[in-house]
This record gives C-alpha cells, structure tokens and sequence, in this order.
C-alpha cells in the first residue's frame, strides 16, 4: 500500500508549514516515513504520536498515523488517531479510510466498521475494496444472509472481479456453506491463477470444504504459499481425513480396513518426522497424536487406544473432548466400563454445539452401556430416560412438506427396551420390543435384541425365528451370525454353531461378539467336572441316619464327533442307624448324547454295599418339544436313588421314572414327575413329585421365588429295615431370595436365602408341620468354575416323632 499524496495545494502549503515548525525536520520525518514503508514501524509511531499531540489537526501527519498503525496491526492507534480529528474531513483519501475501517473490524465494531465502508462505497465507487470490506464485515457481524445477498449482486454486476468473488466466497463460508464458498474461490483462481493472495484462498477453501489432499497438492505447486506450520496443519488433516472415511461403512468386508490401514501409516510416518523438529511442530504433533487414537479405534486395535491416550495423560497433555468417545468405547471394549463411563459422561458435560444429534445419541448410548455393564443400573436408567426425551418421534427435511420417522428415536427406544431386560426385567422388555419389531418389520437391528431377549427368556426357537428373519433382510451382519451361533449352542445344534464360530473369526475376528461365540464354543469343548455332596452337620434321621455324608464325582470328556461324550465318575455314601453304619461305594462310566431337542445317557456302574460288590445300569432320555414343554424318562438297575439304610441290609431297587416339564418363561416353572420302583425286598414305591417356581420380584440385584413342592409316595410293604411309609404326603411351599453381592461379566458372587414352611402327613401317624431355612452362597467364574455350598434347617415328623436336622450341601462344576 502507498500514501497518496493528492491533496489541494492549500491543504501542501499548510503540512509544509506544520512539518517545518515540528520538533524533527522535513527530512528526518520523511526518512522515517520511508522507515515504516519497509516495516520499521515504531521510530515513525513515535514521532507521528508526539506530533499529533502538539498538531491534533495536521492532516498529513495525521493520516500516516493512522496507515502507519494499520500496518503495525495496532488498530487501536489507528482509530484514535482517526477519532483526534473528529469531525472527519470532508474527503480522506480511499487508502486512509480503507484503512480506518479495517481497525473498526479488527477490534469488532461492526456498526462503525460497515459506516466507514459504506462511506467508502459512496466517495470511491470505482475502488472495490470498499464493497469487498463491506460484504465480509457484514459475514462477521453475523449478517449472513445480507452478506450473502450482496456479495451475490456485486459479483453478477462484476464477474471479472477477483476480489470481490473471495469477499462471496468468505460470506458462505462464515454462513456454513464451505461448498459454495470452494465454487467462488474457484472462479476467482481461474480469474488470477498467478496471484498469490488467490491461491491461499483457494487452498484455504479447500482445507474449509474438507479437500485437504486437494488443498496439499496446489500448496506444493506454489511454493512459498503457506508456510511450513500450515503445511503440517494440511497434512494433519489429511490423516483425519482418512481416519473419518475409514469409518464410513466399505464396498466390501476384505476392505474395511484399508482406510484405516492408510491413516495409520499415514500418522506412522508423519509422528517421528515431526518429533525431530521439536518445538517448532510440537501443537501439530500433539494433534495428529489424538487424531490417531481416532484411525486406531477404526481399526479395532483398542488396546493401542488405550495406551496411546495412557500416554498423553502421562506427558500431561489434555486429550481433545473429539477422541473421548472413540478411548471410552476402547475402555468398553476391553471390559472396563467403570472408566468408560467416566469418559463418555465428562464428553457429555464437556457438549458440543458442532455434536449432531446422532452424536450425541451415540455417546448418551455408550454411557448407558458403560453404567450396566458397571453395574450402575439406576443411572443408567436416568441417561437412556434422558436421551429418549432428546429425540422426536417424528422430524422434518427441509424442502419436503410430510413429516418422516426419526431413526434416532426408534434407536433410543431399542435401547430403552433392550435396558429393561439388562434390568431383569425380562417380561417388559419382551412386551416393547415385538411391539416395536411389528411396526417396523424390516428392521434388522430390531429382530437381533428380540432374538436376544426371547434366548435370555429360555425361548431359543422364537429366537431362532427372528434371526431367520433378520438374515433374510441382512443375510452376512454380524451380529446376526453372531446370534444364531449361540442360539444354536442353546438348541444343541453343535455343528452349526462351530461353523458359525469359524466364519465369524475369518471375516470379523476383531468384533466383540465374536470374540462372544467363540468363548462360549471354546467353554463348550473343554471337558467338565462335577462335584455335589452334603454333610449331615446335626440329624438322626430315619432315612439317612445321623453323621451322614455323600459325594459323587463325574468327569465328562470333551465333545467327541459334536454330540458325544463319555464320562466316568464314583461316589462314596455313610450313615449311622440304629442298626449299624452304613457305607456305600460306586463307580459308574457311560456315554451322553446331546443333539437338537433330545438329551440321552447309558450308564454302567459297580456298586458296593451290604455284602459284595454287584452290578449296577442306567438310561435316561428327555426331549424338548418345543420352547415350553419338555418329556423324558429313565430307568435304573440298582438305582443309586436306593435309601442308604435300605442298601445296607442288602436291599436294592429298580426304577422307572418319567417326567414332564412345561417351562413358560423365565418367571414360571412347573414340573411333574412319576416314579415306580421295585426293591429287592419285594416292596413296589410309586412316588410322585410336583414342583413349581414362580418369580413374583426381581430387580438387577435381587430376585424373589415362590416355590411350591409337592410330593407323595406310596409303599406295598411296611415291615422293613428302612424308612417306608405305608403312605405319605409333603407339601412345602418356601420362598427363595437371591441377591447379588459382586458381577462383573461372566464373574459374580450371590448369595441364597431359603424360608418354607409346610406340611407332612404320612397315614398312621397324622400330620405336622414342616419348617425349612437355608443360606447358601455361590461363585461363578468366566463360565467356566462355579461352586456353591447351603446350610439348611429343617424340622419335620417321621413316624409321628419331630427330627431336627442341620445339613450343608456342596456343589461344583468346572471346565478345563
């Protein structure tokens, strides 16, 4: 820019005699003059600011302050030297005012800055400056429809005008439209290709628009047009650029990842380059390594998020709120939730007006997750209450008069039902979710939680149904395959599930419900142990006498061929009676079919009691008809079933048994049994056997079961050495309690609380009542070890006399 010397010859005559009678001389004035004009501004600032305090009126000088000024960006010097000569001359030169009201914008006076523009407009017609100032104060006044609109008119007035298609460029990028802004700057490149200034808002249009790769290329083809911070601000959003399309969904499966994979080596290549620079790259480095955990989380390597945000922490650098999520679902991912709900909810509070209501939706999802899997479910309930408030049913596109669904409110609403059932409360979450799948049937998402929900309800073939219908709108999703696999282990449908697991850990090995069906699969083929017992603590009871104690062990192969297993075992049972102690000894080896609806075992064993060692057989069956009803039945030669007292005097039985079972749901159970047996003695038993549960509250916690047991038997002998009521009847209703003391995935703690009380009549001798109370505990470990013991009470009539008894009983399973 030049100081315009065009004033009258009245205006020369009396600078001169002003300058003449100043403290410097002519010379050394202009000398300075010409000092500023090569950026040595401050000698000028100076003198001009001595000389405006004794000359407030010299025009001349006063106009190099406020130029001066301008070009030292002191813009409030500028305007108060402009403001000393209130009221403003009558003509300022166009530099001068240009000038003044580029200081009124750079300090934000608007009003001030558009009156000396428009004035400038007025004066200087011909001069465009005046009208590009104009139409980019009134974009930063927040006028954007009146910048716009001019910027609009000036340009189809001059379509030659570079500058003034830049000034409509950065209207409608300060509006949000950086598209058209690119257009603009396009035009005006075509105009002046070889202007620097044009080329820099081309680049910078480009950057704006989310074209970085472009932006690079033409920064390149000019050298010296943005410097090297910019260039590293280009190549940093470049990589963020990928890490963004990287997550956007890919024509194919086998390419998901290559995106991913080109930020990646993208950031690996830039990180150490920009380490050895130093400070100088220090605020780029640090953003491309945030940027990167971002291209990491795409690609499911959420370890390395972990410990690349672990990392920053330690250095004492603050991670941008951008990548909180992505760590957050890394945390989850890797089965810390605790820590992910912290990051999901300081991303919350942290809020974002730039967050799109999907977003947002997004990260109030992930911290409802993150609080159950926390086991926080109040506040879980609070988060997913809140964010179904944030999303209408219903939402409208501009352009289009009918309003159409919200998905993100259909979402939320998934994700409400889909909290009830991690609640337990499995019979509304069951209700809401086929209500919502028969108003929007081809949702596939939708099918997956009912599928979900029918599975945990002890309903695999409804499961199995929705799945099927999911896969024939979404036949390869993941989370389908996924589901099917394990509905398949629930059906017993081995050799679907292992090709399920397998197809899941070649297309999909990072997704985190394959890594579920495969360590269920994995648990499945691991052999089994089992172990019950029970100690008579304090009893003399006629049927198993006093100091009496049990065990029996049983070890299952792994499956051999998918539905086989053999297994073998042994047990050892004592009692003392009045007649003697007994002890009993077995051993026992077989083989266990399990397939789709059916379950069998064979059985041979020895067994070792009374007066030898004799050989003993079993065979059980029992056959699902469908998700409700249940049949089987089994037979047994010297059936371990045998009362103890019964087998020491050398007494054994043979049995049949049959049962039927109809199972609604996870809230209701009922089952009746009947079971014929002949003892060696010549005595026949029929005992039959009813039992029903009845949940009737139930909490994430804390569940409550009615139970009601019945049982009767009857004998045709009643002189024999052990207890054998001529005829006899138990009914005992009890209330079972089960609370959750610790859980943490597949790990939990609980512990049982047992309270009944009933009635035994048996003929002969009348009736009494029953009382039972019993604590139990159990430990469940990663599916695969689980171990329990209860201590129970009980007082009950045999043969018209009241026994006490106190027993702990023992049970655990474990797969290795």
């Amino acid at each position: 820019m030049k100081l315009a010397f065009n004033c009258t010859l009245v205006l020369l005559v009396s600078l001169t005699a002003n300058v003449a009678s100043a403290r410097v001389s002519r010379t050394e004035y202009d000398a300075r003059i010409r000092e500023a004009r090569l950026g040595n501004y401050e000698p000028a600032l100076i003198m001009l600011r001595q000389h405006g305090a004794e000359y407030p009126r010299d025009l001349r000088a006063a106009y190099d302050h406020i130029l001066i000024a301008s070009w030292a960006k002191k813009s409030d010097e500028a305007i108060a030297a402009y403001e000393m000569l209130q009221p403003a001359p009558n003509r300022m030169p166009a530099d001068v005012l240009s000038a003044v009201a580029q200081a009124y914008r750079d300090t934000q006076r608007w009003d001030a800055a558009l009156d000396q523009y428009r004035h400038g407009r007025l004066r200087y017609p011909r001069n465009a400056a005046f009208t590009v100032g104009e139409i980019m104060v009134l974009a930063d006044a927040g006028q954007a429809e009146d910048a716009i609109r001019l910027g609009k008119e000036q340009v189809d007035k001059h379509p030659g005008q570079t500058d003034l298609r830049l000034a409509l460029a950065y209207a409608y990028k300060s509006s949000g439209f950086p598209y058209a802004a690119l257009q603009e700057a396009d035009q005006a490149r075509s105009l002046a290709p070889q202007k620097k200034y044009v080329n820099r808002e081309y680049v910078e249009s480009l950057q704006h628009a989310g074209i970085p790769l472009a932006a690079l290329g033409v920064a390149k083809q000019n050298p010296g047009l943005l410097n090297a911070k910019e260039i590293r601000n280009l190549e940093a959003d470049y990589a963020a650029e990928l890490s963004r399309l990287a997550d956007l969904p890919a024509r194919q499966e086998s390419e998901r990842f290559v995106i991913a994979d080109r930020a990646l080596a993208e950031y690996d290549r830039l990180i150490p380059a920009w380490e050895a620079l130093g400070p100088e790259a220090r605020p780029e480095l640090l953003r491309i390594r945030a940027d990167r955990l971002q291209a990491l989380h795409t690609r499911m390597r959420m370890q390395d998020v972990v410990d690349g945000y672990n990392a920053l922490l330690a250095e004492g650098i603050d991670v941008p709120r951008y990548v909180l999520n992505d760590v957050a679902a890394a945390y989850l991912y890797l089965r810390q939730p605790e820590i992910a709900a912290k990051l999901y909810q300081q991303t919350l509070d942290y809020g974002s007006k730039m967050d799109s209501p999907g977003e947002r939706l997004a990260n109030e999802t992930g911290l409802f997750y993150s609080l159950i899997e926390s086991e926080q479910f109040d506040d879980s309930v609070q988060v997913i209450e809140q964010a179904r408030a944030e999303q209408p049913t219903w939402r409208r596109i501009k352009g289009v008069n009918m309003k159409i669904p919200n998905d993100l409110h259909l979402y939320s609403e998934q994700t409400a039902a889909l909290g009830e059932f991690y609640v337990d409360n499995t019979p509304a979450a069951q209700s809401k979710l086929e209500e919502m799948v028969s108003l929007a049937p081809g949702n596939v998402g939708l099918h997956v939680a009912l599928a979900n929900v029918y599975r945990g309800r002890a309903q695999p073939r409804k499961a199995e149904k929705q799945l099927k219908m999911a896969e024939a709108l979404e036949p390869r999703a993941v989370e389908i395959e996924a589901g099917q696999g394990i509905t398949a282990m629930d059906l017993q449908e081995w050799r679907q599930a292992n090709t399920l697991a397998l197809d899941l850990a070649v297309r999909f090995p990072e997704e985190k419900s394959t890594d579920n069906l495969a360590r269920r699969w994995a648990t499945h083929n691991k052999a089994e142990l089992k172990v019950t017992g029970n100690r008579g603590i304090a009893s003399d009871s006629p049927v198993i006498g006093s100091g009496d104690f049990d065990i029996d062990t049983v070890l299952y192969s792994a499956p051999l061929n998918y539905n086989w297993r053999v297994f073998g075992g042994g047990g050892y049972a004592e009692g003392d009676f009045e007649e003697g102690k007994g002890h009993y000894r077995w051993l026992r080896t077989g083989v266990e079919w399990r397939g789709r609806d059916l379950t069998a075992e064979l059985e041979a064993s020895t067994n070792n009691y009374g007066y030898g060692t004799k050989p003993g057989a079993r065979a059980s069956v029992a056959y699902d008809l469908n998700d409700h009803w249940q049949v089987g039945g089994g037979a047994a030669f010297r059936s371990r079933e045998t009362p103890l007292r019964a087998l020491r005097s050398d007494i054994s039985s043979n049995s049949l048994g049959a049962f039927v079972r109809w199972r609604a749901n996870d809230f209701r159970e009922w089952t009746f049994s009947l079971s014929p047996s002949r003892f060696s003695d010549g005595n026949k038993r029929l005992a039959t056997y009813i039992s029903g549960r009845e949940r009737v509250y139930t909490s994430p916690k804390l569940k409550a079961d009615l139970q009601l047991n019945i049982s009767a038997s009857h004998n045709s002998l009643e002189d024999v050495p052990y207890f054998n009521p001529r005829a006899d009847l138990e009914i005992l209703p009890t209330l079972n309690l089960t609370h959750t003391l610790y859980r943490h995935y597949e790990t939990s703690w609980e512990q049982n609380f047992l309270l009944g009380a009933g009635l035994y009549a048996q003929r002969g001798y009348g009736s009494g009542a029953i009382g039972a109370l019993g604590y139990g505990m159990r430990y469940h470990y990663n599916n695969q070890f689980d171990i329990g013991g209860t201590v129970i009470g009980t007082s009950r009539p045999y043969d018209g006399v009241r026994e006490r008894e106190v027993r702990i009983m023992f049970e655990m399973n474990f797969r290795f």
